[in-house]
């Protein structure tokens, strides 16, 4: 049954607070467009320097990605993109990529754009959005695919792509080679900054948008195993969202050494079997531990739990961690994360703005506004409209750096 129909008949009188209540957020998603189009006349004014340039596409930019804004004056102002499919080599063979990029003829800035493990497929309507929305901006997006962004699996062997793709990118006709940077989402982001980190091309990336990642895999581990969010000094709950979990499961299954083990932990985590304390019993050190966090530990337990986790587990966390090599990292980042986040807690983002250097990092948190601006699931329904406003000036704030990091 719906919700209007249910108030409906049990609570007459909240009828008129909600009409009046999506009345003002309507209200507010029109002042917001009102305040873009202010911004780009003022803006107008100052289009001969990069930041009045940078303004002006920021504000074009913030109402194309957001679905609930019926308005989309990007399109008013600017070029259809180009969507093309590109190839490049990789160490294994032919690795395929979709490449959004500003119609007409010159050099632009470019992106290396990472879903990483990607629900939505090859062409979710919110990363076409998003590539289409930059091309017309005036960069160029390079969007890699490979199968197991659809599988539930993160890839050490994305690492050496990402690197080898950016260098196809850099090289590419209608792209400025000093102007290039990086990006993704989740996994995407944070795979995507351990390939800046490598030392073919971290002296080339110019920029890394870093989009509700985590810092480090052991630690994102801890907090999906005792089902908590922590800081130095502070842990609280936090629910995984269920796609974590898969993720979660098959990593940490595959990484403990006993065929057998693993088969039972399939049997009793894929297939549902109603494991006995004689299964339990059976366990290696490094299956017991799995099997303890599929379960779920309590934060006091978590660290030594996690400690008896199989080697190749272990050299799995450090391989796919930004954390790992951090001081290799030459790029500015720039990091969002949304702290309603159940994919990633938004403490892992903290933990990385807090090891880079102060003029190196731009890092904006964002509340309830998730849905509106990521791809992860999330729910922004009741959201204020003073708080649309604020969250989504942060937003604008935060494309603003971008655009003007990559001019």
């Amino acid at each position: 049954m719906d919700i209007n129909q249910v108030w409906l008949r049990t609570e007459p009188d909240l009828i008129d607070t909600w009409t009046i209540g999506g009345r003002m957020l309507k209200f507010a998603k029109y002042l917001l467009i009102a305040g873009f189009l202010l911004v780009l006349v003022l803006a107008a004014l100052g289009t001969l320097t990069p930041q009045g340039r940078a303004a002006v596409n920021a504000a074009l930019f913030i109402p194309q990605v957001l679905p609930d804004l019926p308005i989309k004056p990007q399109k008013w102002f600017t070029r259809t993109s180009v969507l093309e499919e590109t190839s490049y080599e990789t160490a294994s063979g032919i690795g395929v990529a979709d490449i959004y990029r500003p119609g007409g003829a010159g050099k632009h800035s470019a992106v290396l754009f990472f879903q990483g493990v990607s629900p939505g497929g090859r062409f979710d309507p919110r990363i076409v959005a998003l590539g289409e929305g930059l091309a017309r901006a005036g960069m160029v997006v390079m969007i890699p695919w490979s199968d197991t962004q659809t599988t539930n699996r993160i890839a050490t062997k994305d690492v050496d792509n990402l690197v080898r793709a950016f260098q196809h990118l850099r090289g590419l006709d209608f792209v400025d080679p000093n102007r290039v940077g990086m990006g993704g989402i989740c996994v995407g982001a944070s795979l995507t900054t351990v390939a800046a980190q490598d030392d073919r091309i971290r002296d080339n990336v110019r920029f890394i948008n870093f989009f509700a990642g985590y810092y480090d895999a052991s630690d994102f581990a801890k907090a999906i195993g005792s089902r908590s969010r922590f800081g130095d000094d502070y842990a609280s709950s936090w629910k995984p969202d269920g796609l974590t979990l898969r993720i979660f499961r098959n990593h940490i299954i595959e990484g403990v050494e006993s065929p057998d083990d693993r088969a039972l932990l399939e049997r009793i985590f894929v297939d549902g079997y109603r494991e006995t304390e004689n299964d339990i019993d059976t366990f290696e050190k490094d299956a017991y531990a799995a099997y303890r966090l599929l379960k779920g530990v309590a934060y006091e337990e978590i660290d030594a739990v996690v400690a008896m986790l199989s080697p190749a587990t272990k050299e799995f966390f450090r391989a796919i961690s930004p954390s790992t090599n951090i001081d290799k990292l030459q790029a500015r980042m720039l990091i969002m994360h949304d702290t309603a986040d159940r994919l990633v807690p938004s403490e892992e983002s903290r933990r990385l703005a807090a090891a880079l250097e102060e003029g190196q990092v731009y890092h904006t948190e964002f509340s309830f506004f998730q849905r509106q601006i990521q791809v992860h699931i999330g729910d922004s329904e009741g959201i204020s409209p003073i708080d649309y406003l604020a969250q989504a000036l942060k937003l604008y704030m935060h494309i603003y750096n971008i655009m003007r990091d990559s001019a």
